[in-house]
């Protein structure tokens, strides 16, 4: 009878190996032990003092609301004491992330330490009269079970601690992401810690999205040219060709201006130098996992590349109809990319990026199963996402308010507003119908949103705390069904596809004034300083001052078709057209 093969051991011992698998088996415990305990104390801290809901923040809110326009130094106290509990929201996530991952790691450190130090242990040998009982033994294998029990389920609180100290922020991920030569993991709940985000300041000294910084329709340079002429020339800098078409607006930041183009065939994105209209370069974006084989069908007006493009930083984002998501440096590579699947829209998909707080917001709505993203601007992983019940082609604003940053959406029934870090939402407005393509807009602590079959509506916020939002007032006349309101000082300013401008008064909803003109708007109105720029779909800019009277400044021409929003800088202005971009600068 032939004899069986007998399992040689893979390990012999060895004494070295084992004292060396042991010290690093009881190091290794000790780390994950001190970690577990900063995490589990953490979680502590976070349940007993959340940074967000600072007692003190959420009393001079409460002052604030009773008082909205009484002290302005007061409005800078609550702005400054916000910054200081968002950087702390910062810092915990950062902590919590590294927390989580030391910990995973130092558990696996120990359990092949343990695994080594058996392996290299002697052999048992075999028990001579007088050992130990066989109850011996298994107490002290029980005892070595019930320890290692008890190191997991530390670790396992542990990891539970850090996952609800972040603050109800979604880690689900949806779409396919590709990523090139980017920070941070994908699926990784909040902000990449290792880009700062960037400030309100820097944002307002560009036009980093449509209606300029936050989305709100304001500039903050108040030099912008007042008289220009395309056909003579007149304070043209300069105007080059775009070579695909696209309703989207330029976007600026510092010494670039980027744009993108679009038809069945291509996608692609453009840069520009800012003082002399040189193309710097042209990024083509190939297919990625998860782009749709057929391009989708889309109305004239609305193109393959409606939506505005935006620039944070040194990175700038582009979405097109088919639904790609692309992220490039400002030297146009590549550095992230994903499909966020064919959008269910009948006009084609039109709402345009907006990025802030190191987050990118994206409004994918449709008919069924849209939704409000928000991805890290470094990787592209998504940090949250909102259900979107109602279809829109408007775009997402993000102000600040006395009661802290707000992402604010249309949709065709409600206005939201999320908190842009969470995505938690803070509170819903139906007040809307139809097809709704205008954004909201924000001033004098009011929202103002308004669309044509519906209502112009005016928000503010109620007592309570948090206070309550509550509609001011609505107006049912002369209502936009493209462009998006603007408020300045004590007034709303509305134009219509039909050739109307409105002024309302901010506080009672009543017009103050209307004005009729030869042709429509689709560009959104912007105020500059004490003046309000409105480009009608012919290439005449309509200027004139805000106030509860109608007085024009001027009404320069390019006289080309216009439908995008313009770009303002300092002394500067960037126009699409329908086939050029144009650079305005008064000598």
């Amino acid at each position: 009878m032939p004899r069986a093969k007998t399992r040689k051991r893979r390990f012999t011992a060895n004494e070295i190996g084992r004292y060396a698998s042991v010290a690093v088996m009881i190091v290794s415990g000790i780390f994950c032990l001190v970690v577990a305990t900063l995490l589990i104390a953490n979680y502590v801290q976070i349940q007993a003092f959340n940074p967000l809901d600072n007692p003190e923040m959420l009393k001079l809110r409460a002052q604030w609301a009773a008082a909205p326009d009484s002290d302005e130094k007061l409005l800078q106290e609550i702005r400054a004491m916000d910054l200081l509990a968002r950087k702390a929201y910062f810092t915990s996530q950062a902590h919590l992330k590294t927390g989580g991952y030391l910990l995973t790691g130092g558990i696996i450190v120990l359990l092949v330490a343990v695994r080594l130090a058996a392996r290299f242990g002697p052999k048992l040998p075999v028990p001579e009269p007088g050992a130990p009982s066989a109850s011996y033994w298994a107490s002290r294998a029980y005892a070595r079970e019930l320890l290692a029990f008890t190191g997991l389920a530390v670790a396992l609180i542990a990891l539970v601690s850090a996952y609800f100290t972040r603050f109800d922020i979604s880690l689900e991920t949806n779409g396919t992401n590709e990523t090139n030569g980017a920070n941070g993991t994908n699926g990784v709940n909040g902000p990449n810690e290792a880009s700062p985000p960037v400030t309100w300041e820097i944002l307002q000294r560009n036009w980093p999205s449509f209606r300029g910084p936050g989305g709100n329709g304001v500039a903050f340079h108040t030099t912008a040219p007042m008289d220009w002429d395309l056909a003579s020339g007149k304070n043209i800098k300069w105007k080059t060709d775009i070579p695909l078409p696209g309703a989207n607006s330029p976007v600026v930041w510092e010494n670039r201006v980027f744009l993108s183009g679009a038809d069945a065939n291509a996608r692609e994105v453009y840069c520009f130098d800012a003082e002399s209209g040189l193309t710097l370069w042209t990024h083509r974006v190939e297919k990625m996992p998860g782009t749709p084989e057929k391009p989708p069908k889309v109305g004239e007006e609305t193109g393959f590349a409606a939506p505005t493009m935006a620039a944070y930083g040194s990175r700038v984002f582009a979405i097109f109809a088919n639904g790609d998501l692309v992220c490039l440096d400002f030297d146009g590579k590549k550095q992230w990319g994903k499909s966020l699947g064919l959008p269910d829209n009948h006009y084609g998909y039109s709402s345009s990026l907006l990025a802030c707080e190191n987050l990118l917001f994206v409004q994918y709505d449709q008919k069924k199963g849209g939704k409000l993203y928000a991805f890290d601007i470094s990787d592209g992983h998504e940090v949250w996402t909102a259900d979107r019940s109602a279809l829109s082609w408007a775009s997402p604003v993000c102000v600040q308010t006395p009661f802290g940053l707000q992402l604010v959406v249309n949709s065709a029934k409600d206005v939201d507003a999320y908190d842009p870090m969470s995505g938690k939402r803070l509170w819903n407005v139906p007040c809307l119908d139809g097809e709704v393509a205008p954004s909201p807009a924000y001033g004098g602590g009011m929202f103002f949103v308004a669309n044509d079959m519906a209502t112009a509506t005016a928000i503010r916020f109620g007592s309570g705390d948090p206070p309550a939002p509550e509609i001011a007032w609505q107006w049912d006349e002369s209502l936009p069904d493209v462009a998006s309101p603007v408020c300045a000082d004590r007034h709303f300013y509305l134009a219509t596809s039909r050739a109307e401008i409105v002024c309302l008064d901010a506080a009672t909803g009543k017009e103050r004034w209307l004005q009729e003109f030869d042709e429509g708007f689709y560009a959104s109105p912007i105020l500059v300083g004490d003046r309000i720029y409105a480009l009608d779909m012919k290439g005449t800019t309509i200027i004139f001052k805000t106030g509860d009277v109608y007085e024009v400044i001027g009404s320069p021409k390019l006289g080309e078709d216009t439908l995008a929003t313009p770009a303002f800088m300092d002394k500067r202005i960037y126009f699409r057209t329908g086939k050029q971009l144009v650079c305005v600068a008064e000598n």
